[in-house]
């Protein structure tokens, strides 16, 4: 009888691991947490004056900041924006357009400003975010 049970045993496992075989096969690979480069020409609102817009929000959010309980999806949001605009204005400071400093800023915002892994944040928020800035920064 044990004979019986082992055979019977391993032969179970065969098609359990052909189908897993097919899905690993099948599988596509995960794209980056990151929108795709716009094709339509935006009209940008000047360097400085973009800056200038990204700075007073970032002080805003760092007044508000206070108020919300740390850990909370209030709290972590108002740290996503602040830690996105800020490195909005490093990569402007750097000599990148807003359009390029809009998309290298995304791992930030993804983060929580570099403290926690790239995964926690969703590509829905990241798109919102990206599109949140675009806006506030078009003509």
């Amino acid at each position: 009888m044990k004979g019986t049970t082992k055979c019977g045993g391993a032969f179970s496992l065969l098609p359990l691991l052909f189908l897993l075989g097919c899905l690993f096969l099948n599988a596509t690979p995960a794209l980056a947490q990151m929108p795709q480069t716009e094709t339509q020409p935006y009209n940008w609102k000047p360097v400085d004056e973009a800056r200038g817009l990204l700075v007073n929000h970032v002080q805003q959010l760092n007044q508000q900041m206070p108020g919300y309980t740390p850990g909370t999806p209030l709290h972590d949001n108002a740290l996503r924006r602040v830690a996105y605009y800020k490195a909005i204005v490093y990569e402007i400071d750097r000599g990148e357009t807003l359009a390029k400093s809009l998309e290298n800023a995304l791992p930030a915002a993804a983060t929580l400003g570099y403290t926690k892994e790239a995964s926690f944040t969703s590509k829905v928020v990241l798109r919102a975010l990206h599109e949140e800035a675009r806006v506030m920064l078009v003509n």
